[in-house]
């Protein structure tokens, strides 16, 4: 009796167990410190890995756990069937069961045998073959259960069947202890391992801050500005130790960080980087001066700076990066502010005292009740006036008037109403002179006029009309109905060679004045040298 040819007794239970990424490996890695080393390594490693998993899927370079439990077992049960077919020749039994046993001492993963006739009844057994045997009549032999022919001669005599434990792991110790596991897990960590260690040099070279001399950043840390190095991609390559303490919470290492990136300084930057003043300058190769920007520090006070840029070329006239300096005007902008609010105030009191001297001046110079020239004002005009008319040939009329009647309403109406009457009175005067002429309360209710560049016709014209305004509206204007007449008289005198003082001058329009009120007032007369010898 001989077991039959078993060249694959074993059927495939599915494709091969291909390698998994040790993901609890990759998770455990995530905890590591993420600096640039750490990230350039891990990333590697997962390529590495993705490489050889790639590899092994096109050209199976690692070995199949499956298809070599699968062959193990083939030889196994090839070898067991071969000693109970040698046995079943002697027809003992006894030694059948002793050899069943000792094949299940020799293989510890052998859960159980037994030997089935073609009839199905078992002649022998070892182990709890009912619980463990799981395949089927005529079914075809799995990893776990293995069923070889047995003949006898010719003709089919029955089968060995062999159980075993399932080749797939079956827990998470059994999954991690797998060689593939293993393998992939022990390249992964050795892999990163020394790719941290071999990054980690090189970026010590590439680092700035170890690449440029002591006295270089010496250099650059005695700056009271801010100052710092970026690439062409707006990446800061160097800040000396002023720009450093502006962003200190924003974490201490800068390099490799885009300037927006930085918490304190994105608020304060345009949201397109092309509009940065550093990327402007690199843009036209120019540089790129006056950039005005705030942001603010810890506890909330605000830095104010001004930003210059200038781009960093080689000898090619390319573009390599840009140095940017940081002023701090803070402290001179608070000053300015303080000094416009000292230049305001300042003009606010210039203002104040320029209105106080108009009113010292005022006071000074007008007469309190009628607000025209007091006489002390007037002469002062007068005397600069009078002079240029006799040098220069021009006309230079006086004009004397007086309110007639005046000592009645006093008397009649008191002199609060006599005051409102003078009042009217100016109000109208003022009303029809110029800029250029003058008016002087001269006595009492008596008011000088002097009249530049106007001749004696003229005047006449002027004072008649004076006179007709304020018969016709002084009454009128009161606030109270005083009376329903007031009425002035007036006298003109002009500019001849003979008048040789402004006394002169004015002395002929009193003597016109007293004509016109000699001549039953509420009129206009003109001085002539009949007046003169009239009055004597």
């Amino acid at each position: 009796m001989t077991p039959q040819s078993c060249a694959n007794p074993i059927a495939d239970g599915g494709a091969g167990n291909a390698a998994r990424i040790p993901g609890l490996v990759l998770f455990a890695l995530r905890f590591f410190s993420m600096n640039p080393a750490m990230r350039v390594s891990l990333g590697l490693t997962s390529i590495m890995i993705v490489i050889v998993l790639t590899l092994d899927l096109v050209f199976g370079i690692l070995p199949n756990q499956t298809s070599l439990i699968r062959q193990a077992r083939e030889r196994t049960c090839v070898s067991l069937a071969a000693q109970v077919a040698v046995t079943l020749g002697s027809s003992d039994f006894r030694l059948l069961q002793a050899t069943l046993r000792e094949a299940m001492l020799r293989d510890a993963k052998i859960l159980s045998i037994a030997v089935r006739r073609e009839d199905g009844a078992i002649v022998a057994q070892s182990g709890e073959h009912a619980r463990h045997w799981r395949a089927r009549e005529n079914q075809r032999s799995t990893l776990e259960n293995v069923r070889v022919p047995l003949q006898v001669g010719d003709q089919r005599w029955g089968s060995v069947e062999v159980s075993f434990p399932p080749a797939t792991p079956q827990s998470l110790s059994e999954w991690l202890s797998q060689p593939i596991v293993l393998l992939i897990s022990t390249l992964g960590l050795i892999g990163f391992l020394l790719f941290s260690i071999y990054l980690r040099r090189v970026l010590e070279h590439l680092d700035p801050s170890k690449v440029i001399p002591d006295r270089v950043r010496q250099a650059f840390d005695s700056f009271a500005e801010g100052v710092m190095v970026v690439d062409p991609a707006g990446r800061i390559m160097l800040a000396n130790s002023t720009f450093r303490s502006w962003t200190q919470s924003d974490g201490s290492n800068l390099h490799g960080r885009r300037i927006q990136e930085v918490p304190r300084f994105k608020a304060a930057l345009s949201s397109d980087p092309k509009d940065h003043p550093w990327m402007i300058a690199m843009a036209h190769a120019q540089p790129h001066i006056g950039e005005y920007i705030e942001f603010s520090k810890d506890g909330g006070d605000s830095v104010k700076v001004v930003v210059n840029c200038s781009p960093i070329q080689d000898g090619r006239e390319r573009v390599r990066g840009c140095i940017v300096t940081f002023d701090d005007v803070t402290e001179l902008e608070r000053i300015n502010q303080q000094l416009t609010i000292s230049m305001r105030e300042l003009q606010e009191s210039r203002a104040q005292i320029e209105k106080k001297n108009e009113e010292l001046h005022k006071l000074a110079t007008r007469d309190p009740l009628t607000g025209c020239l007091n006489r002390r004002a007037f002469y002062e005009k007068l005397e600069t006036l009078f002079p240029q008319a006799r040098n220069s040939g021009q006309s230079l009329t006086c004009i004397m008037t007086d309110v007639d009647h005046f000592k009645s309403f006093n008397d009649r109406f008191g002199h609060a109403a006599g005051d409102m009457i003078l009042q009217s009175v100016v109000r109208f005067l003022l009303g029809g002179l110029r800029e250029a002429d003058l008016l002087c309360r001269y006595g009492g209710e008596e008011f000088c006029i002097i009249l530049p560049e106007i001749a004696l016709e003229e005047a006449h014209v002027v004072a008649e009309r004076l006179r007709s305004t304020i018969e016709s509206r002084t009454a009128m204007g009161l606030r109270t109905a005083i009376t329903t007449s007031v009425t002035a008289s007036f006298g003109v005198a002009t500019l001849m060679p003979d008048v040789l003082t402004p006394a002169v001058l004015i002395d002929r329009a009193d003597k016109a004045l007293y004509a016109a009120k000699n001549g039953g007032r509420n009129r206009v007369t003109a001085w002539s040298p009949e007046l003169e010898t009239a009055r004597a």
